[in-house]
């Protein structure tokens, strides 16, 4: 069990970028591997193509098995009208779209039994609880520890690092609703973790935090009394902690909301005046729906590019430079110009560059199929759980990439046949399956 652990551990240590302690630029091999998702990519894809030959059941015929079908005959089929349409190398295409197939990690994953699971989720979990005690350093000190902490900004209390721990916000409804060290432990570590999600003063991460919480709790308890009762000791953790954080970042939402209201980014016609709009910290959600916005306008304007996206090109192609110039979007550190395709800052902006309609519907098949497939199962805590972190996810999709982040699914995928194993037992012997 240990070796077979230790070798997925392997897997989330390159999917979740060195677990942010090993430096980022540690990973650059000058051979085409330059993050540490490109590791965890070769892993995946090694162990499917032995999974293939060493096992005559390796790919089953199930609900997740179509899912991923339907996502990956459409990421096929855009890389075709990339190739052979667009007329984008091969080179810029595996580039940009090796992680989409981060979803046949499935099959691999699937043969990990529930024992040797539970306990390699107890070593990230213990690994994330170090992560959140470092992050919490960085933002009461303002100095970096964890990786990919450049972009920071200091508070009047707290220090704004955006490198909050990768894993956390699944542990966060995992440890709270399965509680995996027990009762009193896993109520700690909870504590721990939600009050870490709350230290980057990203009100819609915060905002969201807060909902599906409550969501899960009252999908947990599945009693409007009992939800009542229990009211009075949230409020007790919510309140102080929703004073500290308006006073934080209150002022910059309401600007925003205003700005938005206005449609100030509308009237923004070079680029000197989107530089310095997207520097001003009291306009960081403006600048988003202004980002997806060019995009989605300028793909609407071709039919291809609309139902196919903008391309499989690299950020440096000469297709790039050639077919693109956006004004809107981040500044590029190399070339002083404004970042034209992906961004942190929105996942559908990267939809409509990279998939298009065909592509995001696709993908949103599968999402939101497995959320209701997480839902209909929800009296399982592992499949609350999962569904509560897959609505946080979406939840803050507009102020963040992860949704478009195919191996933030990795627990998704890793998990689903444990929910669907314990349906079939009940439903065969009428009683639930002994953990």
């Amino acid at each position: 069990m240990w070796a077979k652990n230790l070798f997925f551990a392997h897997l989330f240590f390159f999917a979740f970028y060195g677990f942010q302690i090993i430096p980022e630029e540690l990973f650059e091999t000058g051979l085409g591997f330059s993050k540490p998702t490109d590791f965890a990519l070769v892993y995946v894809v090694v162990l499917f193509g032995y999974g293939c030959f060493a096992y005559h059941d390796f790919i089953p015929l199930n609900k997740m098995t179509y899912l991923i079908a339907i996502y990956l005959m459409a990421i096929l089929i855009i890389i075709g009208v990339n190739k052979f349409v667009y007329g984008i190398g091969w080179g810029d295409i595996l580039k940009t779209s090796r992680n989409y197939f981060f979803v046949l990690a499935y099959y691999p994953l699937r043969r990990v039994n529930k024992e040797e699971v539970d306990h390699l989720l107890k070593i990230l979990l213990y690994i994330v609880l170090l992560q959140s005690v470092l992050f919490a350093i960085q933002a009461f000190t303002g100095k970096a520890i964890l990786s990919g902490a450049e972009d920071k900004s200091g508070g009047d209390l707290i220090h704004r690092f955006y490198n909050s721990p990768r894993m956390l916000y699944f542990f966060i409804f995992y440890t709270i609703f399965v509680q995996p060290l027990g009762k009193k432990y896993s109520i700690i570590a909870g504590v721990i973790l939600v009050i870490t999600s709350f230290l980057p003063l990203h009100r819609s991460l915060t905002i969201m935090v807060i909902l599906t919480l409550s969501f899960g709790y009252v999908l947990n308890v599945g009693n409007l009394k009992r939800f009542i009762r229990y009211l009075p000791y949230v409020f007790l953790i919510v309140v102080p902690l929703g004073a500290v954080l308006f006073a934080q970042i209150g002022s910059r939402t309401v600007a925003d909301l205003q700005m938005v209201q206005e449609g100030d980014f509308a009237s923004m016609e070079d680029s000197d005046e989107i530089e310095s709009f997207e520097m001003d910290s009291e306009s960081t959600f403006t600048f988003r729906i202004a980002h997806f916005m060019e995009r989605y306008l300028y793909a609407r304007s071709n039919k291809l590019n609309e139902f196919f996206g903008l391309g499989l090109m690299s950020e440096e192609s000469p297709y790039t430079n050639n077919n693109l110039n956006f004004v809107i979007g981040l500044v590029d550190d190399k070339t002083g110009g404004v970042v034209q395709l992906e961004s942190g800052d929105i996942a559908w902006s990267n939809f409509v560059v990279r998939y298009g309609y065909v592509g995001t519907l696709a993908y949103l098949i599968f999402y939101l199929g497995l959320a209701f497939f997480f839902f209909v199962n929800r009296k399982d805590k592992l499949a609350l759980s999962l569904l509560l972190y897959m609505l946080l996810v979406l939840g803050t999709s507009l102020t963040s990439d992860t949704l478009f982040q195919v191996s933030r699914n990795v627990f998704v995928l890793m998990l689903f046949d444990f929910i669907v194993d314990k349906k079939r037992y009940e439903e065969n012997n009428g009683t639930d399956l002994p953990v």
